[in-house]
């Protein structure tokens, strides 16, 4: 890994021609105070072209390694925060990262005007490495990153690059759309999790439809809804979707709270479930089991990846050879109430 000489801030304000205490507040992105753009984005170059290592972390780089390691959100949907993904990330993190004696620090850049924070936090000794929530429109920040032999681990498979642990979502979404069609639907709705315009939304709604086209079932777009994240846009798309004849005889929420939302319309409409409309949802949050009846859905192992992303970092920093640098672990199918009927071995 390449480390540059120790450069203190009083050598970058001679170099810019300013105080220390400008070059300070610039350093620590202060906002908070009267500085022009100019002159920040000057201390910043000059900082960057003598190597500056942020003096909170050089007692780390003395130890010769942090103690901490970094989970970076960037510029993450505010239903990131609501919905259970990133807790159980940071779940399966903690407890690798304890165990290995390091502590789990998480940054949430809203801006991509922030993304040097990345280069900074490695750079500096702030961690000794990092795990990253996706790679896209990074790679300029990442890149070099990973060629000087920083740690970095991505939750993702993606580039071949980059080390990365994802989740096989297109097979968890089939698994879903064979179910229903094992069941004998064939009018089968869904409601995707977001709006249409979306690269992740469009793969796994060709992916539903694969399974459904092989049992020479046809798409029919109208039966296909847009969610928005949360309960109330799987409710009023469902509401929608109530108003198709004929009815669709089973539901895919792309997201258990796609499904939840559904379930309300369906039972307000004085239809039953699974009698009248099955329903399946994607993730198993934690209320999948107590809905009534209870919520046929596909578990994500999002606490497993967490796990297995904190442990590949941790096997870089310690400088461990990884042959398999990208792998995705694979949703199962958990069969419990809302679609009726038992099918078995649909995740193997």
């Amino acid at each position: 890994m390449k480390k540059r000489a120790s450069v203190t801030q009083k050598q970058i304000a001679d170099r810019a021609g300013v105080s220390q205490t400008v070059v300070s507040l610039a350093l620590s992105n202060s906002y908070d105070v009267t500085l022009s753009e100019e002159t920040r984005q000057r201390v910043l170059e000059v900082a960057d072209e003598l190597g500056y290592v942020p003096q909170a972390a050089a007692k780390a780089l003395v130890r010769g390694r942090s103690a901490n390691l970094g989970l970076v959100l960037i510029r993450p949907h505010y239903q990131v925060f609501r919905d259970p993904f990133i807790p159980n990330i940071i779940t399966g993190m903690s407890g690798v990262v304890r165990a290995h004696g390091f502590r789990l620090l998480v940054e949430h850049i809203d801006s991509l005007d922030q993304i040097n924070t990345i280069a900074n936090l490695l750079k500096g000794g702030e961690v000794a490495g990092i795990v990253l929530l996706t790679s896209y429109g990074l790679e300029n920040i990442v890149d070099p990153l990973v060629e000087d032999g920083y740690p970095i681990v991505m939750l993702e498979a993606s580039r071949k690059a980059y080390y990365g642990v994802g989740l096989d979502h297109i097979t968890g979404v089939k698994f879903a759309a064979k179910h229903l069609v094992t069941l004998g639907h064939r009018r089968i709705a869904c409601i995707t999790f977001g709006p249409f315009p979306n690269d992740h939304i469009q793969r796994r709604l060709n992916a539903f439809c694969e399974p459904l086209l092989e049992a020479q079932i046809d798409r029919n777009d109208i039966w296909v809804r847009e969610g928005n994240y949360d309960p109330d846009s799987g409710y009023e798309a469902m509401q929608s979707l109530l108003q198709v004849r004929p009815l669709p005889t089973a539901v895919f929420g792309m997201n258990d709270m796609m499904a939840l939302g559904a379930m309300r319309a369906i039972h307000e409409a004085g239809l039953r479930i699974p009698e009248d409309i099955a329903v399946i949802g994607y993730d198993d949050m934690r209320f999948a089991p107590f809905t009534h009846p209870t919520l046929t859905t596909v578990c994500a192992p999002e606490v497993e990846q967490g796990q297995a992303a904190g442990e590949m970092l941790i096997r870089l920093i310690s400088g461990e050879r990884i042959a398999e640098r990208q792998y995705a672990l694979v949703p199962q199918l958990i069969i419990r109430n809302s679609c009726g009927g038992q099918v078995l071995h649909l995740n193997t």
